[in-house]
């Protein structure tokens, strides 16, 4: 009994012991593992030291949204290298001006800027180019031959002409509403054209357009007259028109009623060749005091007024400058005064000499 008493303690106290022991081999072999890690770190740290922080210094980006501020004179540092400015001169072409220099300067921050300034001392002499005087061409005199005539019917030329003939001109007696005044130009199955209806028509001269009204009236129709100073005409066109000579009785035979108190502003002093197209199929394509060229299409080829099947009547006149006819017309209750004064003053008041188109039309080039 005394031995159990004494071996049961002793054993308890032995493995208390032993757990002991454990425990502190345990903390001594941590503490040499931790020694050894701070003893490497501070080895790695005194062979690597961290490197000085290094100040870089960099110009600050442009950020200007197009205004240009006028850089402050700033001494150039000694270090920097002289860069040969850029000198752009602008030679005067027939006077001699300053030059205009762009100077490069630069600035402390080792960035250019270009400046354009104005010097009074310019790097080169401005001298004056010499640039040659253009001369005016000769105006050719209004004897040649230059061609100013065109065909009234697009895609027949002059020399066509002659042969649609549908009805010839017919001087009527003096003063009197009678007789045939122009030519008709008329076809049926031409080509590939059925008929002359819709044929698109210049204008014969290069002018001014004297009359063009949106309104059919009797017995023109549709019609556009254009006037072109016997000026601008060649003069072998010109020598080419035959007018009558036989003056106006004083009561000639017409049943025209023409009516009186209009003013009538022409210049009498110089004169223009009138030509007038007639029975146009839809309204004029040009307006009153419109210019034209040669060429130019005016409108196409209709049966308006007083016509019984498509065709162009083509009438030529020789009377006073700048006359201007808002409107004509008359055999038409329609009618107004002033449309039927116009009327008489250009078909028989002798003002306006008419003459046969196909003499100016029947023309060699």
């Amino acid at each position: 009994m005394q031995r159990d008493r004494f071996i049961g303690p002793l054993f308890y106290f032995s493995v208390i012991a032993l757990v002991g022991v454990k425990a502190l081999t345990a903390i001594i072999f941590v503490s040499l593992v931790l020694v050894a890690g701070l003893n490497n770190q501070k080895q790695i740290i005194a062979i690597e030291p961290a490197a000085p922080p290094v100040m870089i210094s960099q110009p600050l980006p442009n950020v200007s949204i197009g205004l240009t501020a006028m850089p402050i004179a700033t001494p150039v540092p000694a270090t920097l290298v002289p860069t040969i400015a850029p000198t752009i001169t602008i030679k005067a072409t027939s006077t001699s001006a300053p030059a205009e220099t762009a100077t490069e300067t630069s600035a402390p921050t080792r960035t250019a800027t270009i400046v354009a300034l104005p010097t009074l001392n310019p790097t080169a002499t401005t001298n004056p180019v010499s640039t040659p005087t253009s001369q005016p061409l000769s105006t050719p005199l209004v004897s040649g031959t230059t061609h100013l005539l065109s065909s009234p019917l697009l895609g027949i030329s002059t020399t066509e002409l002659s042969s649609i003939i549908s009805q010839k001109f017919e001087a009527p007696p003096a003063g009197e509403d009678s007789g045939h005044h122009g030519v008709d130009f008329a076809f049926w199955k031409r080509g590939n054209l059925e008929s002359i209806l819709g044929v698109p028509v210049r204008s014969t001269f290069t002018g001014k357009v004297a009359s063009a009204f949106s309104k059919a009236r009797n017995p023109y129709g549709y019609m556009v007259i254009v006037e072109t100073p016997l000026t601008t005409i060649p003069k072998n066109i010109v020598d080419a028109i035959k007018l009558p000579t036989s003056t106006i009785p004083s009561n000639p035979s017409n049943r025209l009623t023409c009516p009186i108190g209009f003013a009538d502003w022409w210049s009498k002093d110089s004169q223009s060749l009138y030509t007038l197209y007639a029975h146009l199929n839809n309204p004029p394509l040009v307006k009153l005091g419109q210019n034209i060229t040669e060429g130019d299409v005016i409108g196409d080829v209709g049966n308006s007024g007083a016509s019984s099947a498509p065709h162009l009547h083509v009438e030529m006149r020789i009377g006073p400058s700048n006359a201007s006819f808002s409107s004509m017309g008359h055999y038409d209750s329609l009618t107004t005064d002033l449309e039927r004064h116009n009327y008489c003053m250009w078909r028989i008041s002798g003002s306006f000499q008419l003459f046969d188109p196909m003499e100016l039309f029947s023309l060699q080039y």
